[in-house]
């Protein structure tokens, strides 16, 4: 079995801080973004009282995905690990959904067969309207 390993870690910042306050519209963001893995479960967190914000998870059998909102920052911190499969344009395809000003996408290849962590250069991109 392939343990290739793809762990994408995006930065981004949006437009609207509503969309990053709505578990239910990132749930169905997110499930879009993933249609092409094996969601095996999800939930999702909603803070409130100072720190507001969702957390939310998606168990995949590729492994996982998750993410954190800061709404009074416009900005969320996603993680996207799978194997054997790369998720490629999963930041290009969230920052479309998202409505993301800019964002920032960087992973590392992971695995048996690699020698050692490698950073795979930063792919950045600022979004016009």
């Amino acid at each position: 079995m392939d343990d290739t390993g793809y762990h994408y870690i995006i930065d981004m910042k949006v437009r609207s801080a509503a969309v990053l306050n709505s578990p239910l519209l990132l749930q169905r963001i997110f499930d879009e973004a993933l249609l092409s893995f094996t969601v095996l479960k999800s939930d999702y967190f909603q803070f409130s009282g100072g720190g507001e914000g969702v957390t939310g998870f998606f168990l995949l059998s590729e492994s996982h995905c998750s993410y954190h909102t800061y709404p009074e920052n416009n900005y969320i911190a996603i993680d996207v690990f799978t194997c054997g499969k790369d998720p490629g344009n999963i930041a290009a395809i969230l920052a479309k959904s998202l409505d993301a000003v800019t964002y920032n996408s960087r992973y590392i290849l992971r695995g048996s067969k690699q020698a050692g962590l490698v950073m795979q250069q930063n792919k950045f991109a600022a979004l016009t309207s």
